[in-house]
């Protein structure tokens, strides 16, 4: 009797999720120190997906001359600024070169947001496992690079506090969040 009571209580911890601590290193349920490998050059690698995401969520000065003086821009800008992007601005010590980083699609900033335990968050409201891995990251708005479907004028921006995404008019100001491929694969 004891061993089909054992069962039955194995069985039922495992449906409630009980054991989630014995998650694979391929499982989505990964912590956010598994998820995100910080490089130590002002770049973290997502290990899911094998991006590599500007460690400063909240750069403000993204290459020589850029005057806007703050991370949140219109969409044009913030193309331009990831665009421009390299070593030596945004902290980054990665021997970047202009032309390298990127503004994300749509799916890739969801990405950032779709993982096990999609309710924990911060006091800021900014989700737990984004504010341990990046400096600044902002609780609102970052935009995207996918242009709307039906209006080229409006491109796609993804909430990081609510995982939500919609378009805009892409004169409105977000953030800006560079990507790039990684090169040392």
């Amino acid at each position: 009797m004891r061993g089909k009571q054992w069962i039955v209580l194995a069985t039922l911890c495992v449906y409630l999720g009980l054991f989630v601590g014995f998650a694979s290193a391929d499982d989505p349920r990964k912590t956010e120190n598994q998820r995100f490998r910080d490089n130590k050059d002002g770049t973290l690698t997502d290990t899911r997906t094998g991006l590599v995401w500007l460690k400063n969520a909240n750069c403000s000065i993204f290459f020589e001359g850029d005057t806007r003086g703050m991370n949140s821009r219109p969409w044009q800008e913030a193309m331009t600024a990831s665009a421009k992007l390299h070593n030596g601005f945004c902290g980054l010590s990665d021997q970047s070169r202009p032309g390298d980083w990127r503004l994300p699609n749509r799916d890739e900033l969801l990405a950032l947001i779709e993982y096990y335990q999609p309710d924990v968050r911060t006091q800021s409201g900014i989700r737990t496992q984004l504010n341990q891995s990046f400096d600044g990251i902002q609780a609102f708005y970052y935009w995207t690079s996918t242009v709307g479907d039906l209006y080229p004028d409006f491109s796609f921006y993804v909430s990081l506090a609510y995982g939500i995404d919609s378009h805009a008019f892409k004169m409105n100001t977000f953030n800006v969040l560079p990507i790039r491929h990684n090169r040392r694969r």
